[in-house]
């Protein structure tokens, strides 16, 4: 994102212009010295609000996201009295529960983000959220302020409205590899400075796991959680020029990629440095959250996750000494982008049930303003860069967080997006049953042994599934009226070197 918005590496600490004075009371349990600094200002609605007594349920995955919501929905109950927020930050296994079965039966959060098994056409086409253009006042305008690519036909717009509010941009790159620099020593590499090749992460591994003695390993992973796996070797696949990453299609050709070469080698590495021994033995039983506790305790040396553990783990376990790079490179000579869809991230949606539109219309208002996106990203920093390019140049990041954006920054493009071309794509979506078991059931079942076939049969196997997946979808799409076909996802102009822009513009 800061790519396209023009924002260099070195101009991200830019000075402020937006309020900064003041110091925020923050509850996420860190001390407030530490906490980003900034006032949030609540501006007056627009519309009518509620004069009675209510409370707004919001869920998402907390994180990161959860210092800001922690320290603006108490300030919004200040400035709105009857208002009561009751804010989960929790976890994807907990949406997924939670979510699947509330938009069901009516009991879904007011506000919340989708769990990966419903398709945003699904939810769409159930009538389970609504659109904000019904509720966010002079919505038109507030689509102008977001770069191109923010929202897109078939993503986070469906019949001419819009579904789903991307809160951050995209910009990043969600598998970093994050060391502890401590365990790191003596090694024959210098984690900070040297990119990694794949084999010289196995021996990496390796290396720290023997120095550990059973006291920690090489390389840690949170496989209950779904992606635990198929996240870091879709970012490993994709930058070794895997277009589209492991499970995706390849948009020049509409080809699905997990039988390429590559994708069979990548997997191969992961189940190599587990039989080495290199893998924490309770990698298989921990969740992403899980997981990451474990490496300030200085049980790993080692784990491929994102820039949103950068803050938590300074603030709350100060003496540990965290480094950062570039995941693991087939070919750190020929890096190629990691690249993503149109729609940002944190996308949010509301439940169409919901009896506080005005309230979750005012919030949302002020969050997509320059002043909104500013707070985000004071406390959130490079976990999540801000959506809109005034705020980006708001951020005055310490020097890890600086490098995870500018690594962002180099390191990702903007992808077509089949449905942003051909709208009748959309009903693809909505009609698509994801093909089970997932690519990332499958690399835990490899992980674990379960599938005993092998790497490559259990990847053309997948193939199938994926193929018949799109395949029915796209036939029953065409049965409801839909002018579509497999050529909708080929785009022979596409460089994945280059962000594809041209597409989104409006």
């Amino acid at each position: 994102m800061l790519t396209l918005l023009g924002v260099a590496g070195t101009g991200i600490g830019a000075a402020s212009c937006v309020d900064t004075s003041g110091t925020t009371s923050g509850t996420g349990g860190s001390p407030d010295s530490q906490r980003p600094t900034g006032t949030i200002r609540i501006p007056d609605p627009a519309g009518t609000l509620p004069t009675g007594d209510v409370e707004l349920r919001w869920m998402d995955s907390g994180d990161m996201k959860a210092r800001f919501f922690e320290d603006f929905f108490p300030v919004y109950e200040e400035k709105h009295k009857n208002i009561s927020v009751r804010y989960e930050g929790t976890n994807w296994n907990q949406i997924t529960e939670v979510v699947t079965l509330g938009v069901r039966n009516g009991t879904a959060p007011d506000v919340f983000q989708l769990p990966v098994q419903i398709t945003m056409g699904m939810a769409v086409s159930n009538r389970w959220i609504g659109a904000y253009d019904d509720i966010v006042p002079d919505f038109s305008a507030v689509k102008e302020r977001f770069p191109a690519g923010a929202f897109a036909d078939g993503v986070t717009d469906f019949g001419g409205k819009t579904y789903a509010l991307p809160l951050t941009g995209q910009q990043r790159i969600n598998t970093l590899l994050l060391f502890n620099a401590d365990l790191a020593r003596g090694l024959d590499v210098d984690l900070g400075t040297e990119v990694l090749t794949w084999q010289q992460f196995r021996e990496v591994t390796k290396q720290i796991t023997k120095q550990g003695a059973g006291r920690y390993y090489g390389t840690i992973f949170g496989l209950a959680q779904p992606g635990g796996l198929s996240t870091p070797i879709n970012a490993m696949c994709e930058m070794a020029g895997v277009h589209g990453g492991a499970e995706g299609v390849d948009l020049r050709t509409g080809k699905f990629n997990v039988t390429n070469p590559a994708v069979i080698e990548a997997i191969e590495l992961i189940l190599a440095i587990k039989s080495d021994g290199s893998a924490h033995p309770d990698s298989i039983n921990l969740d992403a959250p899980g997981a990451r506790a474990r490496m300030p305790l200085g049980q790993a040396g080692i784990m491929m996750q994102g820039p949103w553990n950068i803050v938590p783990w300074q603030e709350e376990n100060p003496e540990f000494r965290l480094g950062l790079n570039l995941p693991p490179q087939q070919d750190p000579n020929d890096i190629w982008p990691s690249t993503h869809g149109p729609g940002g991230s944190n996308n949010y949606v509301y439940s169409s049930k919901s009896k506080l539109t005005a309230v979750i219309g005012d919030i949302m208002a002020y969050l997509t303003t320059a002043a909104g996106q500013v707070q985000i990203g004071l406390r959130i920093g490079a976990a999540d860069p801000p959506a809109l390019p005034d705020a980006i140049h708001e951020l005055d990041p310490d020097p890890l967080q600086r490098k995870a954006l500018e690594l962002g920054t180099k390191h990702t493009v903007l992808r077509p997006e089949p449905a942003a071309r051909n709208p009748d794509v959309a009903k693809v979506y909505e009609a698509q049953v994801p093909a089970t078991p997932t690519f990332s059931d499958t690399l835990v079942g490899l992980y674990t042994g379960q599938i005993k076939d092998g790497v490559e049969a259990a990847m053309r196997q997948m193939e199938d599934r994926l193929e018949k997946s799109l395949d029915d979808a796209i036939a029953k799409a065409r049965s409801r009226g839909a002018d579509v076909d497999r050529d909708d996802w080929v785009f022979s102009d596409w460089d994945p070197r280059k962000p594809y822009t041209a597409l989104y513009e409006q």
